[in-house]
């Protein structure tokens, strides 16, 4: 796999996820997908993007770096369409992310966004 097929799949899944294409998912990650950070799969993913377009409707990710190595990827995104009137932070997501046979197979995840949520609620 090349360098230019691993960011091309990564730049399409946050592509996916900006345009609210869920039903892209199958095509970008593995049948056997699994994210670290929900401690689950494909359906997992799915499941947790609607819960953010439902309850963040304008949100959106920014990828600000992306480093590839090969099938590997780091990614920091920020996440704009959010805000927290208390805070000068803004929400972003550090990943890790192993790509095989041209779609994601692993993504590994950082995030600050729990505090934002935790201020919607408060609303």
């Amino acid at each position: 796999m090349t360098r230019e097929e691993t960011e091309q799949i990564i730049h399409r899944m946050y592509e996916a996820f900006n345009s609210r294409d869920i039903n892209s998912v199958d095509c970008i990650f593995t049948k056997g997908f699994y994210s670290h950070s929900l401690q689950a799969g494909l359906e997992a993913v799915k499941i947790a993007w609607a819960s953010m377009f439902e309850r963040f409707p304008d949100i959106r990710v920014v990828v600000e770096d992306l480093l590839v190595d090969d099938d590997k990827a780091a990614s920091r995104t920020s996440i704009r369409g959010i805000t927290a009137a208390d805070s000068e932070k803004q929400p972003m997501i550090l990943e890790l992310i192993r790509v095989e046979n041209q779609r994601i197979a692993e993504v590994w995840g950082l995030t600050n966004l729990g505090e934002f949520a935790r201020a919607k609620r408060k609303d």
